[in-house]
């Protein structure tokens, strides 16, 4: 499926329209107000947790998605993979407290065009905003050094082993790694218990992890969870 959005019939992004994805509520009203005061500019849809954005676009048809990486149910990085694959064209900035190294690869790498940390002053924001819309990446000079010095890739041993996992893989682990139990990740995620338990065997098989708490440990130290 291809969005087509009314800003493509005209010239340039004169009438840009955002969707912004945060599970901070005072953050979003922030970002809401700043950019609803560029002139021509216009926030038409808000998420709180990585569920919600989808949703948002097919109903909204944004120009730029700017997201967290770590929002409840389901993570940025998931969420960026799924937004390319809906659509190719539209533009992702994340802004995220999470600024490492790997998070910055792992985040360019499914298809973000550009990253902030939240740490950024406004004026970076915007001009960030200015270059995706003119079809350029921006990466903040703070996490720059993490795509030049390794390459999107990076070196072999950083590779996430997440990576092995299915994206509902990775939804199932968040919410596990999260302390939800079954049948509340099986209402989220829309599937049957049976079915959790199941992905869960798979994961831990994957992963090469025998407990519990050795899957949480996995999910912090790759940044799933927080």
């Amino acid at each position: 499926m291809t969005i087509k959005r009314q800003s493509e019939t005209r010239e340039g992004f004169v009438m840009p329209k955002f969707v912004i994805a945060d599970d901070h509520v005072v953050l979003r009203q922030g970002l809401r107000a700043l950019l609803n005061s560029i002139s021509g500019w216009e926030v038409v849809g808000e998420a709180s947790n990585g569920l919600e954005v989808i949703p948002l676009v097919e109903q909204h048809h944004p120009d730029v998605v700017i997201l967290d990486l770590a929002m409840p149910q389901l993570g940025g990085i998931e969420t960026i993979s799924r937004l390319r694959k809906l659509d190719q064209k539209i533009c992702i900035l994340v802004l995220s407290a999470k600024d490492d190294d790997q998070s910055v690869r792992e985040a360019m790498r499914v298809g973000a065009n550009g990253f902030l940390p939240k740490t950024s002053e406004s004026d970076e924001l915007q001009f960030a905003l200015n270059a995706l819309m003119r079809g350029h990446s921006y990466l903040s000079p703070s996490v720059c050094h993490a795509v030049m010095a390794n390459g999107l890739d990076g070196d072999s041993s950083l590779n996430s082993p997440l990576a092995l996992l299915s994206a509902r893989e990775r939804e199932v682990m968040k919410l596990l790694s999260e302390g939800q139990p079954n049948r509340t990740v099986a209402k989220t995620l829309h599937i049957s218990a049976r079915t959790v338990d199941s992905h869960r065997a798979n994961i831990m098989k994957k992963l090469g992890v025998n407990s519990n708490a050795e899957l949480v440990q996995t999910a912090l130290k790759h940044g799933l969870i927080e």
